[in-house]
């Protein structure tokens, strides 16, 4: 759901597709085709969960990182998204995600972290491209 309060998260959004409000963005178009509603999206400096979505009983909590400038900036935001993640894992009966641009980096750090890190915590990593295509990765 997208206000008024909204409109310069947008601006920026338009300038880079796989800045972190764009991916917000691209990520509440892909909630709403899978029947998803984004109740809660944090554009720009807010605070809190980035995205809390529901369907019917569910909840899915996502957070979500821009690309960054640096490869080693990336690996910095890959490691905050998953602490700030698992700090909000408080129901075990939602489901929780990361967001990030699909970069070879991202997809290389996602595919290192161990398989039984991302079997206990059920973590699912959503890759948004720059037309906004979003892939979910178990």
């Amino acid at each position: 759901m997208l206000g008024k309060t909204d409109q310069p998260a947008l601006a920026h959004a338009d300038q880079d597709p796989l800045c972190e409000d764009a991916l917000k963005h691209a990520l509440g178009a892909h909630l709403k085709s899978l029947g998803w509603t984004a109740s809660k999206v944090a554009f720009g400096k807010t605070l809190g969960i980035d995205i809390d979505a529901t369907k019917g009983s569910e909840r899915w909590i996502i957070e979500v990182k821009g690309c960054g400038s640096r490869p080693a900036m990336r690996v910095n935001y890959f490691l905050a998204l998953l602490g700030e993640l698992l700090q909000r894992m408080t129901d075990g009966n939602m489901k929780y995600s990361i967001a990030l641009p699909d970069l070879p980096q991202f997809r290389g750090l996602w595919k290192r972290l161990p398989d039984v890190a991302k079997t206990r915590t059920k973590i699912t990593a959503l890759f948004v491209d720059r037309d906004g295509h979003v892939i979910e990765e178990p």
